[in-house]
């Protein structure tokens, strides 16, 4: 049996997941099973990316908190994920950023930006996993119907709050201040 093989045959805990060595290849945890992750196309990490840098600036001037791109995040429900983005707000960061350099609680809000090979996993499996573990918001980017949509967390699960498509202007509540359009982000 190969390395990997034994691997995700094994039943892993959060703490183990979250001391696997730095990847490729990278996994992230789903009940206890390690999910290998494909590596990323170059118009996901594009507009990965370029969300980022927007979101960077945004929250160093207003001082909203801490984005973070591609960090492990360790979910109070055991869940052990890899979000395209995470944000952190300020008065959340000394709780949640640890000196691993990881996130060890459920960050204010996760954006997937959707993949052929991951678009399921995003839209189904991760969405409910970051809902039971208390993640306010959630961002999903589709890239293919050109599409952001933001869902917050309410005591009956996922709200979806907004969503905009094509070139409109994408102002999350979260961030009301702020707005971007999709076709900053996708590439032409």
């Amino acid at each position: 049996m190969s390395q990997q093989a034994m691997l995700l045959e094994k039943e892993w805990a959060l703490e183990e997941w979250l001391s696997l060595p730095e990847g490729p290849p990278y996994y992230e945890l789903e009940v206890g099973k390690l999910v290998p992750m494909p590596p990323p196309r170059r118009e996901h990490q594009q507009i990965t990316g370029l969300l980022f840098a927007r979101l960077h600036d945004y929250c160093r001037q207003s001082g909203a908190g801490t984005v973070v791109m591609e960090v492990d995040v360790a979910l109070p429900n055991g869940r052990g994920y890899i979000p395209d983005i995470a944000f952190i707000a300020r008065e959340r960061e000394e709780q949640l950023l640890a000196a691993d350099g990881k996130v060890h609680g459920a960050p204010d809000l996760v954006v997937e930006v959707l993949s052929p090979s991951t678009r399921l996993r995003d839209l189904f499996t991760k969405l409910e996993g970051y809902q039971q573990a208390g993640v306010r918001f959630y961002w999903v980017i589709d890239p293919e119907s050109l599409l952001i949509a933001e869902y917050e967390l309410t005591e009956e699960g996922y709200v979806l709050r907004s969503h905009v498509q094509g070139d409109a202007s994408f102002r999350p509540k979260l961030f009301p201040e702020w707005e971007i359009r999709l076709s900053e982000l996708v590439p032409v």
